[in-house]
Formats: C-alpha cells, sequence, structure tokens
C-alpha cells in the first residue's frame, strides 16, 4: 500500500514537472505577437516615418544606397542578419539623429518595440558571412557624415517594406 502510494507520487511528481516545462516553452512562445498586430505596427511606422522624413533635410546623394537589393535578399532569409540590420539602424542611425533631432524619440521607441517584437518570434544562430554587407553599410554611413543619417531615414520606408513583406512570408 505505501509503495503504490510512493510509485503514484513519484509518478504525479514527473507529470507535473513535464506539464511544467512544457508550460514554459510555450510561455516563452507567447511572447511572439500575431503576424497582423506586427503588421499593423509596421503600418504605423509608415505613417511616422514619412514625418520623420519630413522634419530633416531632404536625401540629396542619388548614386550611394545603404539598402541594396542583395541587402534585402538578405533580410528577407537570414534572421541574424535582421537583427544586425534593425541595430544599424537603432544605435547607429538614430543613435546620430537624436543628437540632432529630440521630436523623433516616439519613433524610434516604436521602432524598437518592434525590433523586440521580431526578436521574440525569430531566433537564429549567429553567422559571421552578413557581417561584410553591415560593415560595408555602416562604413558608407558613417563615410558620408551626416548625410548618412538623411539617406538612411530617406530609405526608411524600404526596410519597413521589407518588413512587411517578411511579415507576409512567414507562416
Amino acid at each position: 500500500m505505501q509503495a503504490n502510494c510512493i510509485l503514484r507520487s513519484g509518478l504525479l511528481f514527473a507529470t507535473l514537472s513535464l506539464v511544467i516545462a512544457k508550460h514554459k516553452q510555450s510561455s516563452s512562445a507567447k511572447g511572439c505577437y500575431p503576424r497582423g498586430t506586427l503588421s499593423q505596427a509596421v503600418d504605423r511606422l509608415y505613417v511616422k516615418a514619412a514625418w520623420l522624413k519630413a522634419t530633416i533635410p531632404e536625401d540629396r546623394i542619388k548614386n550611394i544606397r545603404l539598402l541594396k537589393k542583395k541587402t534585402k535578399k538578405l533580410f528577407m532569409k537570414n534572421c541574424r542578419f535582421q537583427e544586425q540590420l534593425l541595430s544599424f539602424f537603432m544605435d547607429d542611425v538614430f543613435g546620430q539623429l537624436q543628437l540632432q533631432v529630440c521630436k523623433e524619440r516616439h519613433f524610434v521607441e516604436e521602432f524598437h518595440s518592434l525590433r523586440q517584437q521580431l526578436s521574440r518570434c525569430i531566433s537564429c544562430a549567429s553567422s559571421a558571412r552578413e557581417m561584410k554587407t553591415i560593415t560595408r553599410m555602416k562604413r558608407t554611413f558613417y563615410g558620408i557624415g551626416n548625410k548618412g543619417i538623411y539617406k538612411a531615414v530617406s530609405e526608411l520606408d524600404i526596410l519597413l517594406s521589407w518588413i512587411k513583406q517578411f511579415l507576409e512570408s512567414i507562416k
């Protein structure tokens, strides 16, 4: 009788442990927002990006692009590259922009929030190959001085369209 009770409590403990472990896994997946919510966040950022572009000088450098077709291919298929590109915009572009314009704070906060939401949904391993593209992009960005900020902000709509296309491609 006592052995039966011990066996049942051991079985109950094992079952409870499995349930707790499964709940922890599913609760971490709950951090991922529905695709529609993320898509709506991108739509709001489109509007705010247009406002932000209107507050800074126009990008007059037409022969240089930060976001190229090759960059889009990496963005669409490589989650580590997505993270690095979004970090570039958060740290380098918006970090420099905050020194010049204080009114863009809400845009930067929403962009940061979108970046965090995307990172909760997509986990990936690091790769050094995509770093070359980001390094070249940073070199170009810093190489054209303050105009790099105008260039990057003028290309925000491109980046946001990539995010939107990426969200539509995931199931």
